[in-house]
């Protein structure tokens, strides 16, 4: 089981089922891997500006920033990420319980996440709904 909670992620999916793609995940896992290559060059370019003594500085502290920034925004998405997982393993058990339920929508008192489910077999999407 493959959870995606990404919008721009689901979006890159759903656009591969519908264009016949056989293996859409791979499409997905490519696009993460390259913005993952991007953002640790990134982050190597900050901390190698951090160590050297030269730099002015407010570049250093716009540096700082920037890393305090990511390390919240790294233990948010860790926490998004925790909350996804029980969410999929919850509606992979109702998915599991009632075959049909292939777009539904959870809901709690102050949220609530649409679901969708869909199914690969052989790299080939089978049904129009997904998860």
């Amino acid at each position: 089981m493959k959870t995606l909670s990404d919008d721009r992620e689901i979006e890159l999916f759903e656009a591969a089922v519908l264009a016949g793609e056989t293996e859409p995940l791979t499409l997905v896992e490519r696009v993460r891997a390259r913005e993952i290559k991007e953002e640790e060059e990134f982050g190597n370019y900050v901390e190698d500006l951090l160590s050297k003594p030269f730099i002015r500085p407010e570049i250093q502290n716009h540096a700082v920033q920037w890393l305090k920034s990511k390390i919240r925004i790294e233990r948010y998405q860790q926490s998004e990420h925790e909350a996804v997982n029980v969410i999929a393993e919850y509606a992979l058990k109702l998915y599991r319980d009632d075959p049909a339920k292939l777009d539904f929508t959870l809901a709690g008192p102050q949220a609530q996440v649409r679901v969708r489910i869909f199914v690969i077999q052989n790299g080939v999407a089978a049904g129009s709904k997904a998860a």
